[in-house]
This record gives C-alpha cells, sequence and structure tokens, in this order.
C-alpha cells in the first residue's frame, strides 16, 4: 500500500513510501507477552514477518551456527592445508583490496601463523591488477617457490588463473562468496557457501565469514578478534543481516566492545571515537577506512594495520591509514561537485541516464561518486575517468531498484571493452570514442523504460507511529532487534502533521536542516537538505519518514529523528520579504511568477496579477507587490494547495506617508486661487509651512489636482484653470491609486504575518 503521496504535495517526497501491510502477520499475545514486547517493537517485528515465538527468540538471542564441515570441499582444504603444514610447503593467501578482503586476509594468515605454517599474503594492486587472481602475480607466486594458494573474498571466477598455476603442479583453494558463474574454475578445492553441488544452510556469508569457517575447522579455538574482523567484513560487504551473519555480527560487536583489539582501537583513536561501538560505527567509520587505502594505493596497509599487535605500530599504521581516508573524501568531494554540476545539466535537458565523463578523476572513488548522483537525482548515473593516453575511458555506475545495470550495459556489449557487475552496480571500460554513443544508447533505453514503469523511487516504511511515541524508552527497547543492515534495515518510521516548531540551517553553509517538531519538541535532523529551512514555516504541519535513535548531551538523552523524507500537503505561505533569503526557485516549469502588468514577461510562466493561469503550478511567487487587493484577489482565487512566496518587491513605501486630509486639499486650492498663481520652487515651502503639510503632501495634492484639470502651467507657474469642472477629489485615479497602496502595503507589508496568512487562506477558499 502507497502512503503519503496522494494528490499535489506543496513539498514533493523524494520517494514513494510504501508502508508495511501487516494484516497478515500478527504476533499473538500471548507471545507479546512471553518475550514482553512493546507495542512499537511489536509492530516493527510484524512488518518485518517475523512473528513466531522460535523467529523472535533466534532473532533477539542470535542462536544461529552452522557446521563449517558441511560447506563445499571443507575437508578437502582442511586436509591439503594440513598436508601442507607437515611438509612445511610455501602458503600464499591471496585477498582482495576493500574491507571484506583485508579482513580475510587477516583471519586466515593468522590462523596459519598461528598453526606454524610457511605463509605469505597478496592483495593486487586495484589499477594496475584489478580484483581477483592475477595471472603475474600467480606465476611469481609459483616462481617463488609457493605450493599452495589459498583465495579469500575472491577466485570463483579466475578460471584461467587458476589452471595456469594447477598445471604447473601448484594446487588452489578457493575461499569465495560471490556470484558463482555457469562453470566453476579447476581449483584443488572450493570452499563457498552457494556451492551448486553442497547444501549449506546460510548463502550469504561475505569473503571473511567463509575465511572464519575455514579457521574454526583448522583451530580448535579461533582467537575472539576473528569474530570482530568477521564483523567488519560483514557489514562494510553489505551482505544480508539475517541468519548466521546476524550471530557473527552480534558476537564481533561484543569483542569490540569488550577486549577492543589493537589495531581497531588504534583505528578509533584516529578516528576520535571513544562510544560504543555498534553497525553503524563499522559502517560508517571503520569500513570506510579500511576501503580508503585500497581505493586510493595499495590495500596492503591496511592488512597490515589489521594483523599487528603492537600499540606503537598499529598507531603508526592507522595514522596513515587515517591520511587515506581524508585525501579520500577530499578527493570524493571535489569530483562530486563537477559530476553533480554535470548531472544537473543533463537532467534539466531531459537525459534519464547520466553519463559522466572527464579526464583526471580518481578512478578509485568513482563508485562513491555516483552513489551520491543516484542518491541526488534518482537515475541510473556511469561515472568515467578518461584517460587519453590510453585512449580508454574506465569507471563505475550505480543504478536504481527498477532497473539493472546489469542488463541495460548487456545490451550495449559492442560498445564496452570489459565490463562485470549486477543489478545495481557495475563497473567497465570502454574506449573514448564510443562513450558519446554509450550515453545516447542508454539515454534511448530509459527513455523507452520511463513511458512504462515509474522510475520515482520507493522507501519501506515499516510502521506509522504517533508524536507520543517516540520516547526514550521505546527507541532503547528497538536497539534490541540490533544489528541493522541488509535484508534487516534499521526501522523506518512515519510520522504525520506533526508541526514546525523551528527550521534552521545547521553545519558548513548551512547545509544540514535542523527540525524542531510538536509539542513534545522532538529534534530532527535531515542531512544536505538546509536549503529547506527557508520553505518550512512555523505551525507548518509536516508528514516525515526516519529512523530513531537516541541522543546524548552532558549526560542528558533525548529522542532524535533522522529524516529520510519529507512531504507536506497543506498549503504553504513563506516570507520572502526579507532582504538576506535567496530568491531563487528552482524547476521553473513548476513555478509561476506574478507581477505588476507594466513589467515585461521574460517567460510564458510569468503572470500579471489578476490574470487567469494557462496551467496549475507547485509554487506561486508574488515578485512585486500588487496594485490593488482585487487583483492579487483575482489571483488567489485560482490557487489551491500549493507553495506561495512572498517576495513583493517594491522601491519605496507610502504607507508613512498617508493620504493628506480633505482639509488639506481645499486649503491649498484656496491658497492658489487668491493669491493667482503659485512658484513652486520659490513659494513651495512657504505653501507647506501656511498648510502644515510635507512637502511630499503637497507635490501628491497638486498632481491630483493636475490628473483633475483644476490646475495648469503657464510660464512655470501654476494658476487655476478657469475651465474645470466641479469633480470629487477621491474621483481621481492617482488619488484611488495612493488609496490602494495603502491599502496593499498595510496588509502585506505591516499586518502580522499569521493574519495575513490567514487572509489569503481566506481569499482562496473563496473561489
Amino acid at each position: 500500500m502507497t502512503c503519503g503521496n496522494e494528490g499535489v504535495k506543496m513539498i514533493k517526497p523524494k520517494y514513494n513510501w510504501l508502508l508495511s501491510e501487516t494484516n497478515d502477520n500478527q504476533i499473538t499475545d500471548d507471545i507479546a507477552q512471553q518475550f514482553k514486547l512493546t507495542p512499537i517493537m511489536k509492530q516493527v517485528l510484524e512488518s518485518k514477518a517475523i512473528i513466531t515465538a522460535e523467529e523472535i527468540e533466534r532473532l533477539l538471542k542470535g542462536q544461529f551456527v552452522h557446521d563449517p564441515a558441511t560447506m563445499s570441499d571443507m575437508t578437502k582444504a582442511v586436509e591439503r592445508i594440513n598436508q601442507a603444514l607437515d611438509r612445511n610447503e610455501t602458503i600464499l593467501v591471496y585477498g582482495d583490496y576493500d574491507a571484506d578482503g583485508v579482513t580475510s586476509t587477516t583471519i586466515l594468515v593468522k590462523t596459519l601463523r598461528e598453526l606454524g605454517a610457511h605463509v605469505g599474503w597478496y592483495i593486487p594492486n586495484r589499477f594496475s591488477e584489478g580484483y581477483g587472481p592475477n595471472e603475474l602475480a600467480f606465476q611469481n607466486a609459483v616462481d617463488e617457490g609457493v605450493s599452495l594458494i589459498i583465495t579469500v573474498d575472491n577466485g570463483i571466477q579466475g578460471h584461467d588463473e587458476i589452471k595456469l598455476v594447477q598445471d604447473q603442479d601448484v594446487d588452489v583453494i578457493v575461499t569465495d562468496h560471490h556470484e558463482i558463474g555457469p562453470t566453476l574454475p579447476e581449483a584443488y578445492a572450493i570452499v563457498h557457501p552457494m556451492h551448486p553441488d553442497y547444501d549449506y544452510p546460510f548463502k550469504y556469508l561475505c569473503g571473511a565469514g567463509v575465511a572464519y569457517k575455514l579457521a574454526q575447522t583448522l583451530l580448535d579455538n579461533p582467537p575472539s578478534y576473528f569474530k570482530a574482523l568477521v564483523a567488519i567484513g560483514t557489514i562494510a560487504d553489505l551482505v544480508s543481516m539475517t541468519d548466521e551473519n546476524r550471530t557473527l555480527v552480534k558476537e564481533g560487536l561484543a569483542v569490540l566492545n569488550q577486549h577492543l583489539p589493537v589495531p581497531i582501537k588504534a583505528l578509533l583513536q584516529q578516528a576520535g571515537f571513544d562510544q560504543t561501538i555498534t553497525e553503524e560505527t563499522i559502517g560508517f567509520i571503520i569500513g570506510p577506512r579500511l576501503n580508503a587505502v585500497g581505493r586510493l594505493e595499495d590495500a596492503s596497509l591496511a592488512a597490515e594495520l589489521l594483523m599487528t599487535d603492537e600499540m606503537e605500530e598499529a598507531q603508526f599504521l592507522a595514522e596513515q591509514v587515517e591520511y587515506f581516508n581524508n585525501k579520500r573524501k577530499d578527493i570524493v568531494q571535489a569530483i562530486a561537485d563537477q559530476a553533480m554540476a554535470m548531472a544537473q545539466e543533463q537532467v534539466e535537458q531531459g537525459s534519464k541516464f547520466l553519463l559522466l565523463a572527464q579526464q583526471d578523476w580518481h578512478e578509485g572513488v568513482l563508485g562513491i561518486v555516483a552513489s551520491r548522483v543516484v542518491e541526488t537525482y534518482h537515475l541510473p548515473t556511469l561515472i568515467l575517468n578518461i584517460d587519453e593516453a590510453q585512449n580508454h575511458a574506465k569507471g563505475s555506475a550505480r543504478s536504481i531498484d527498477q532497473v539493472s545495470m546489469f542488463e541495460i550495459l548487456s545490451e550495449q556489449s559492442d560498445l564496452i571493452t570489459k565490463f562485470g557487475g549486477h543489478h545495481m552496480a557495475a563497473g567497465m571500460t570502454l574506449s573514448i570514442e564510443n562513450i558519446e554513443p554509450l550515453h545516447q544508447a542508454l539515454d534511448q533505453t530509459m527513455q523507452a523504460l520511463a513511458k512504462q514503469i515509474s522510475l520515482v523511487p520507493t522507501k519501506k516504511v515499516d510502521v506509522e507511529i504517533a508524536e507520543t511515541d517516540v520516547s526514550v524508552n521505546n527507541i532503547r527497547d528497538l536497539q534490541k532487534l540490533r544489528p541493522f543492515g541488509t535484508d534487516f534495515a534499521m526501522p523506518c518510521f512515519k510520522l504525520s502533521d506533526i508541526n514546525v516548531i523551528q527550521a534552521k540551517g545547521i553545519g558548513q553553509e548551512k547545509r544540514h536542516l535542523k527540525l524542531t517538531l510538536g509539542a513534545d519538541r522532538l529534534q530532527a535532523l535531515y542531512w544536505q537538505h538546509g536549503q529547506l529551512a527557508s520553505e518550512l514555516g512555523e505551525s507548518q504541519p509536516l508528514d516525515l519518514i526516519g529512523t530513531l535513535e537516541i541522543n546524548e548531551w552532558n549526560g542528558h538523552q533525548s529522542p532524535q529523528l533522522m529524516i529520510q523524507d519529507l512531504a507536506s500537503n497543506q498549503l504553504q505561505i513563506l516570507d520572502y520579504l526579507s532582504k538576506n533569503k535567496n530568491n531563487s526557485f528552482e524547476n521553473s516549469n513548476e513555478v509561476a511568477y506574478i507581477i505588476r502588468s507594466e513589467q515585461d514577461k521574460p517567460s510564458e510562466h510569468y503572470y500579471y496579477y489578476g490574470e487567469s493561469f494557462q496551467q496549475p503550478y507547485e509554487k506561486y511567487v508574488m515578485m512585486e507587490l500588487p496594485e490593488t487587493l482585487s487583483a492579487l484577489q483575482e489571483t488567489l482565487k485560482q490557487i489551491n494547495n500549493a507553495q506561495i512566496y512572498l517576495v513583493l518587491a517594491h522601491q519605496h513605501s507610502v504607507y508613512f506617508e498617508g493620504i493628506p486630509k480633505m482639509e488639506s486639499f481645499k486649503a491649498c486650492y484656496k491658497a492658489i486661487y487668491q493669491k493667482g498663481n503659485l512658484n513652486l520652487a520659490s513659494e513651495g515651502m512657504q505653501l507647506c509651512e501656511y498648510l502644515r503639510i510635507k512637502p511630499d503632501h503637497l507635490k501628491f495634492i497638486l498632481r491630483v489636482f493636475y490628473d483633475l484639470d483644476f490646475i495648469k502651467n503657464e510660464e512655470d507657474l501654476i494658476v487655476i484653470n478657469p475651465d474645470s469642472t466641479t469633480k470629487a477629489i477621491d474621483s481621481s485615479s492617482l488619488y484611488q491609486a495612493r488609496q490602494s497602496r495603502i491599502e496593499v502595503e498595510q496588509l502585506l507589508l505591516y499586518e502580522d504575518f499569521n493574519k495575513l496568512k490567514s487572509w489569503i487562506k481566506a481569499e482562496m477558499n473563496n473561489n
């Protein structure tokens, strides 16, 4: 069921909100009492279809442990390793350059060292060797006397490289978790949870998880540190947070919090982190740092850090890792700034597939940048670095749920030299001359697809809650469900019609939005959406979705909402009179600009006050003060729910000048009549003093007299017009315009803003 997206949104949501159906998934009262489930916890479990006592118990207690001996070729692999130990053979552990790869490498190297093996390790370079078995590296190992190669977190696709060394009587044991192709490599043994000839109970271990299963079989009591490494690999590699992975991560987090290993301690010290370690700590602090090294240089540094037991050495290596992480962030930001500008341009041109290519973009971070672009524009994105010297472009692609990146790229394989990937991501190399044809072809595919399906991304919402449900106690209860991750996401909640108390931009350049909401003044944060602060008025009701966490400050705990999306169905009337407001409005086709009739119209989306709109708009910008309230009223009658921006530009205000009294008009006419004429330049001030009025009022009186033909000019003198007829002063168009202007200013510039909003709403309801 879709919720929160019917009708026109005044602030449109970025996602379609899909509220979980729980009608068929009810936890009985007996089970709820058995596990002491609070109402909110019960609702969350129901939304995730976890309803039986057995399922709940396994989830809460994490009792998922499978026999490593049931994994493919495990016995065969252990026998061959033991044989190598007995013969003192040289073993090479061949890893990968990401966080899962370096944790897998560490687990197996440390295992073999504990057994007394003669073992070395090798992690290929992302840029010069690429992912997986490398022919030159494998051959070098053979030449150096290695007789057993064990791959970790790779190898299942290394058919040619494995055959090369197997033919030279060097055995290869593959330990991997990636998708298995149509054929298996001719390795001595393949330890893999998804092996088609075996039935291991859980298919979705990460590389470190598989390495740990091997370590469990080789060692009687594997070090507790290994569990910490498995937790890091599991979370960093975004594998399923279900079944055995939950148990491994839970146990790993317990190790990290109870006996913090030296390498991780050094890493967290560099990051300035000293709080409880959760899956988020790994996902946002530990994992990115271990990944950063392999993205920029040689990942061996990260593996060296994880393998050391000496604090001094760990601190030295962690400092280097931190350097690479900071460098990675700077590079990502620089490329992202350029890529976002290019993406915006393509979006404005109507592109449905974004292909962004430039020279001197660092290939190691293009996947991160592509993810950011997709997050912003919700369109499949390919980012390429152009290498003129090698006449090719290389990069990464990221997709949206509705589109398989692997499939749409496969259709254009004739334009691509090399690529691999899956539904959501891919990497590739192609000739420079094929960049533009590929972009055109992919965009055509997406244009056709956009006519058949909606490209608006979806966001699953677990439970709709009331404002009163948001409490520290409830959030603390929900944390019993941790760890969260892939296939078991942190619960997403919906709050409806909660009032904005305060909205402000925070952080550098006010990039982030901070809201105070509702009667209990709930604090909410929305990263990268600081620009919305000017669009959110006080007492404005909002619908929001997001996750809940406990904020601790000076020993005080309070609930906090981390916003994932927001929307408003309500009319918004926004005060943009302040000169410091940013008066730029995006998506001009959705914005109507209302101006005074004496102005020229720059586009078809500009209208005069009182004029009929040619189409409905999401935003209406009152650019200038209207000539009359009646013209404004005619405009407002045509507007339904929308955002109304009151810019109301004007040169000067006449409100405080007011209109001269009728007595002043009469006295002025009588004075000119009696004197016979008036030299304004020499006698104007004297007349002002006589009439006890300001010069501006005198000028206005004389302009009204001219308008009514009461006076005329003769030789720079003002004289009475003998041919004039009697007319009422207030019949003058100038007089009426001044009255209207004062009336307009009084309401639009000087009235209490809440009263002004009420007046606008009333006029809109009169249509």
